[in-house]
């Protein structure tokens, strides 16, 4: 197998070839003929790592917070019997969500900045290579401690458990950065292939979780099977992305935009471009984003999971799997089938300011989940008093968050040149993070508004 060495070199060679040459995008076919041709993508390898990469990125706080019964039985109370959904917890279990969601986002925020900042400075085999072997290696010592017994030892647990939080989100942040990035080099689908990738984490998580709960398992089981099934993804990703960074489709991408960089800017160094000029080109996408998920977060899942149903009947699907399914699975479902939609049908750029104004349409799904049967409450009434208006309101929730979300990670990259494409997607990337952590702050607010 070639070193990184070899395939950089390779990479050069191939931008010095094209840099003598006219070379026209694929796609840009009225603009004159192509004179090179993309090669095939062989084995759908780069199309497999860029749904990976979406996977992937969101894997860790999916499987964390599902998690949850795992982690109430760990910093229980020993002395008493464990009770998941006992209104009476100790210290450790009150504050250990807000610790997670601090140690979580901020992090990968900073990571996701500093990655963004770096994308001109650094390959992309060095910023995602190194975080994906730590993440793989975090979480296998994450699922080797589930059945480690720490009853005597729980506050010392709990500050291993959020380094290790801390640890994972940190290089989270270069690989979802790197990725996006990587994708928004790439052409259009390759982005959509990503972000249908986050999505289908999201359902993979929900299947995890329902499956977990059809067959009654013990929290430690449960916890055992999230965390070795993403250090199984988190693998893959690893194998795929090497066998990416070898593939002739990726090499000629990647050359094109150094043999750009040689052409159009033959005595400036690329690195020098501000990440502020690159900004002003593509701010409206970038305040859409963080307004997609601003919002999403805001609710979801903090409000949402107060969500109970109003079915008189005490059954398993108005009980245990009445959230699982009827919110988490349905959203995510929503999602991927919206994000689907909007690789056929976008919003032309032209009439970008019609995304931002969707993104901010957003905000009505925030009173609108409120006013569903969500408890405890002290202060709104209960407006939407039926499980199918519940059930609307996520499905149009998710489906408006997968469009506008899937039409910024695809045509946001394609305002700047092509050179700056990954620039773009890595900002694009930092803004994604900056709404997930916005919403995870917001929701707290919004708990106590209810």
């Amino acid at each position: 197998m070639k070193s990184d060495s070899e395939t950089e070199e390779k990479t050069s060679e191939m931008a010095d070839a094209l840099a003598s040459k006219e070379v026209v995008n694929y796609q840009s076919t009225s603009r004159g003929p192509t004179t090179v041709e993309e090669p095939p993508d062989r084995y759908h390898v780069v199309r497999l790592t860029m749904y990976l990469f979406g996977i992937t990125s969101l894997l860790p706080w999916n499987f964390f917070i599902q998690a949850n019964d795992y982690w109430m039985y760990k910093f229980r109370n020993v002395s008493a019997p464990f009770d998941p959904s006992s209104e009476d917890k100790t210290d450790l279990q009150t504050i250990f969500s807000s610790y997670l969601a601090i140690a979580s986002k901020v992090p990968y925020v900073c990571f996701l900045l500093v990655n963004a900042y770096v994308s001109n400075r650094c390959l992309p085999s060095k910023r995602i290579q190194w975080p994906l072997m730590a993440m793989i290696l975090l979480f296998a010592l994450t699922t080797a401690i589930v059945f480690v017994n720490t009853d005597n030892s729980q506050r010392t647990f709990f500050a291993v458990t959020i380094a290790i939080v801390v640890a994972i989100n940190s290089m989270c942040g270069f690989v979802q950065g790197g990725g996006t990035g990587i994708a928004g080099s790439l052409p259009k689908r390759f982005m959509g292939y990503n972000v249908n990738g986050m999505a289908l984490g999201g359902m993979l998580a929900s299947v995890a979780q329902i499956l977990s709960l059809i067959g009654d398992t013990k929290p430690t089981d449960s916890a055992f099977f999230y965390f070795a099934t993403a250090t199984i993804f988190l693998c893959i990703t690893f194998v795929y992305f090497r066998l990416t960074l070898r593939s002739e489709l990726f090499n000629f991408y990647m050359s094109k935009q150094t043999s750009m960089m040689k052409k159009n800017k033959p005595n400036e160094d690329i690195r020098k471009v501000s990440n502020w000029a690159i900004f002003k080109k593509i701010w409206v996408y970038a305040v859409s984003i963080v307004l997609v998920f601003w919002v999403t977060l805001a609710v979801m899942p903090a409000i949402v999971v107060l969500v109970i149903s109003t079915s008189p009947d005490d059954t398993l699907w108005t009980g245990r799997l009445f959230l699982p399914v009827a919110c988490f699975l349905l959203f995510n479902t929503a999602d991927l089938v919206s994000r689907l939609f909007a690789m056929r049908v976008a919003i032309p750029t032209r009439f970008k300011y019609v995304t931002l104004a969707l993104a901010l349409l957003r905000v009505v799904f925030i009173p609108l989940l409120m006013l569903c049967n969500a408890y405890p409450r002290k202060h709104l009434p209960v407006v939407f008093d039926s499980d199918v208006d519940f059930i609307i309101i996520v499905i149009f929730f998710a489906l408006t968050g997968g469009y506008v979300c899937t039409i910024v990670l695809t045509q946001g990259p394609k305002q700047v040149k092509e050179e700056l494409h990954e620039s773009a997607g890595s900002q694009l990337a930092f803004f994604l993070g900056v709404g997930l952590m916005l919403g995870s702050v917001s929701s707290y607010g919004l708990v106590v508004l209810l």
